[in-house]
């Protein structure tokens, strides 16, 4: 395996004479024994990295130092993007060089090595579900095709528009997956938000954070008879034979990255789950939320709800509260919302956002498995955490506690919580043992 890095045009080398170097929370590192290094998965990018040198280390893997120059040009660190339902395992190892270095889009930044005219990535696959990967959206003619057709079926539907938009102008897999007839299909409903995430896709005061948000926030309020008409359809005009059969059936899912919190619209989506269970039982419907207003999520379990996915950062408060900086509500709004939706023996999953050396470190694991056995969730969906890692832990003012690895981390998970899900895609109904 070999250094990879870039030139200062963006171009990419490997260089024979040094291994790859990785990074875990804010220590370089090399493989652990149990770690491996796979092939990078269709779908994934390679990024430079502005303002950042590469790190080099001697044969005795004991001396790392910034490698500023190759034949006397200026070397820039280089890093991967990991497709979906892959999760890394290792950050890429960097120096700043400039103090003045921009801080990193909202990308999750891996490592990644060269070997054999082949780029290598610190990576698992977490997911073997395939509704988002990338190789099955290589269809833009009928994706058009379908979009003219939908929005001309759903003329005043504004939530078909905006679905449309996303799928074409973001090339969004989800959005995509509404006019393909398959899958799991995102229902954006909420402009307003309660918390103030470092890293919100949909907003960014780029003054105060560096960079600016990934996409435009959604400007309306979807109807619930809107909401219920696209969700019916979608439920309706799936294509099953398509899915695996873990996959099941078909899912519509509140709480997108182009959208705020939806629960501050719940009273709205309760009616709107009201409407689609009148007419069909259907599908699963799911709600993707920070989880801040309990009350309101029993409001949509009452309703009619399958599934939740509640996002946090980290089961430490201080960690938490300093990345979704929360509006009106409190870390422990978001343990009574996991409560009540266990107790109202729902699906829940847990969508962690996951940082390699922040996620598997001692202390971090710790707080997670006292969590987990005081709620025992079906599912962890294991998110690789898209942020400019030094901008993150700088943030929310992390205190170094050495790291076990994130591929010990899942081992640990699996040994101690046989049943414990892990992945990154919420499950249909038809797939779980308690709907069957």
């Amino acid at each position: 395996m070999e250094l990879v890095y870039c030139d200062q045009q963006g171009q990419v080398f490997n260089h024979p004479s040094y291994p790859p170097v990785f990074r875990e929370g804010r220590n370089f590192c090399t493989l652990r024994k149990n770690d491996k290094l796979i092939k990078m998965p269709f779908g994934s990018f390679l990024f430079s990295l502005p303002g950042r040198t590469p790190i080099i280390v001697d044969r005795g893997r004991q001396n790392y130092r910034p490698l500023t120059h190759v034949d006397r040009k200026a070397a820039l660190a280089a890093s991967a993007f990991v497709s979906s339902g892959y999760l890394r395992t290792y950050l890429p190892a960097y120096h700043k060089s400039n103090p003045e270095a921009p801080t990193l889009s909202l990308w999750g930044y891996s490592g990644v090595a060269y070997h054999r005219q082949e780029f290598y990535v610190p990576a698992i696959r977490i997911d073997d579900d395939p509704r988002s990967d990338p190789a099955i959206h290589e269809n833009d003619a009928l994706l058009a095709k379908k979009v003219k057709k939908l929005t001309a079926l759903f003329p005043q539907n504004r939530l078909v528009r905006q679905l449309a938009y996303c799928s074409t102008e973001y090339r969004c897999l989800c959005a995509r997956n509404f006019f393909l007839n398959r899958y799991e299909a995102p229902i954006p409903t909420a402009p307003d938000c309660n918390s103030r995430c470092l890293g919100c896709l949909s907003h960014q005061d780029q003054e105060q954070s560096g960079f600016a948000a990934s996409q435009h926030r959604l400007s309306f309020k979807p109807t619930p008879e809107e909401i219920a008409e696209v969700i019916l359809y979608h439920f309706e005009h799936t294509t099953t034979h398509v899915y695996p059969v873990k996959s099941g059936g078909p899912i519509a899912s509140f709480g997108q990255g182009c959208e705020g919190e939806p629960l501050t619209r719940a009273k709205d989506l309760a009616r709107a789950i009201r409407l689609i269970r009148n007419k069909s039982d259907r599908g699963t419907i799911n709600l993707n939320t920070n989880g801040s207003l309990p009350l309101m999520v029993k409001e949509m379990i009452d309703a009619g709800l399958d599934s939740i996915r509640i996002s946090m950062n980290s089961i430490t408060p201080d960690y938490y509260n300093r990345y979704y900086r929360p509006q009106a509500y409190h870390y422990s709004d978001v343990l009574k919302s996991i409560e009540l939706a266990l107790n109202a023996n729902i699906f829940v999953s847990l969508n962690l956002f996951f940082l390699p050396g922040f996620t598997d470190c001692e202390a971090e694991v710790l707080s997670l498995f006292n969590f987990l056995e005081a709620f025992p969730i079906s599912m962890i969906q294991t998110r690789n955490l898209n942020i400019d890692p030094d901008f993150y832990l700088d943030r929310i003012e992390f205190k170094h506690s050495p790291a076990i690895g994130t591929i010990t981390l899942l081992q640990k998970l699996r040994s101690h919580f046989p049943s414990l899900r892990l992945g990154q895609y919420n499950p249909c109904k038809e797939s779980l043992s308690k709907y069957s």
